[in-house]
């Protein structure tokens, strides 16, 4: 086996901060990824040619304004978006969604497909999946040659080493080996990360958050999730790679939450637990409880938009749940910035007062930071997007 040299090292992670800062700024002439970058010219010079070579990045010659005096057209250098495409695949209860990126890592195409994930045992699940996969690449006419890999956006405990499934609500059954198996079906390499971690990683490619070392993202939707971002890193512990923050107590003796313990953030601020406490009240139509849709979910909002109070009740009730949580985040790791986001963020005007009222009530002084918390619309799907951005951290 041939041993990889540190220089091999440098070179890679070279590439990668090239490739990564025309995804982040666009067209830029060799000058200018170097302000980016603070890479050598000729650093530069070697590694970009390389990349016009293999088709990764194109050369565009810009002519210069007459006026502005003599000399040669100026050559800028952008990614090829034809030249990899990377699939995520979000799996949550009972639903698959696929996301397709490009070079540059912008959606080029996406399709949703309900698949009874939770009675589906491990070889059941990897064959479906793999069906599912096959059938989008074959509709989408993807070339396999240029699929750079497949990357699975999960909610639950992922295994550190990137393996599989500790535990999820959206699965049957625990500690799932899927990445090895849908490798072998699939042929193609296979990444596994927490959907709420893909979501934190998604944020850090935004202007508006990258230069921030120390970062939460918290994800509402079906649970509720957190991505910790520490000096600059994705914070993942010795055993699970994720933070459990929806299954911290809020109460010992609360409402039944998805992981089978009681008074979890989770059981009062998931879609699933305010379904549920809306049902309690209201002559609502069926629906699967662990994964009320979308439209069931905008018709609770329009009860509380139309002065209902009981319906406001059960909203307020969520953000004070919320807000003694985000309380405990800033005690413990007084971030930069919290960014709540998902597709939950549509109740986030109902919860609003009622979380800032406890986390003001619950903050120590030193810690009541100004604009500390505040919300991402879910215009797209952010998961999806951290995804594919750790699949391209991976094989640039």
């Amino acid at each position: 086996m041939k041993k990889i040299t540190d220089t091999e090292l440098i070179r890679s992670a070279n590439r990668r901060d090239i490739i990564q800062t025309l995804r982040l700024h666009g067209e830029l002439a060799r000058v200018e990824i170097g302000d980016h970058t603070k890479l050598s010219p000729a650093t530069i010079t070697s590694i970009t040619s390389e990349l016009v070579q293999q088709g990764i990045i194109i050369e565009q010659s810009v002519v210069l304004d007459p006026s502005g005096g003599r000399g040669r057209p100026k050559v800028k250098l952008q990614l090829n978006k034809q030249a990899a495409f990377y699939l995520a695949i979000k799996l949550s209860i009972n639903e698959v969604r696929f996301m397709l990126g490009d070079t540059s890592g912008t959606i080029v195409a996406q399709a949703t497909q309900a698949m009874f994930t939770v009675t589906l045992n491990q070889e059941q699940l990897v064959d479906a999946l793999a069906k599912a996969i096959e059938e989008f690449i074959q509709q989408h006419e993807i070339k396999r040659s240029k699929l750079r890999g497949l990357g699975l956006a999960v909610q639950g405990v992922i295994e550190t080493q990137g393996k599989g499934i500790l535990w999820s609500p959206a699965i049957k059954g625990k500690q799932l080996d899927l990445v090895e198996q849908l490798q072998r079906k699939s042929q193609l390499p296979v990444f596994i990360a927490n959907d709420a971690n893909c979501l934190a990683v998604a944020l850090t490619q935004l202007p508006k958050y990258s230069k921030l070392d120390n970062l939460v993202a918290i994800q509402l939707g079906y649970g509720v999730g957190m991505g910790l971002i520490v000096n600059g890193e994705l914070y993942q512990d010795a055993s699970a790679a994720t933070t459990e923050f929806g299954h911290t107590k809020f109460s010992l003796n609360g409402p039944q939450c998805r992981c089978g313990g009681r008074g979890c953030i989770e059981a009062y601020v998931g879609d699933y637990a305010i379904y549920r406490d809306a049902s309690a009240i209201y002559n609502l139509p069926p629906t699967d409880m662990l994964h009320p849709s979308e439209k069931q979910m905008l018709d609770l909002n329009k009860l509380t938009e139309q002065d209902n109070p009981a319906m406001a009740q059960i909203f307020s009730q969520a953000g004070t749940v919320l807000g003694m949580g985000l309380a405990n985040i800033m005690a413990l790791f007084n971030p930069q910035k919290i960014v709540i986001s998902g597709p939950g963020i549509r109740a986030y005007e109902h919860m609003k007062e009622s979380m800032q009222r406890t986390l003001n009530d619950n903050l120590l002084p030193y810690h009541k930071g100004e604009n500390v918390v505040e919300k991402h619309n879910w215009d797209e799907d952010m998961a999806g997007l951290g995804m594919i951005t750790i699949m391209q951290q991976h094989t640039d």
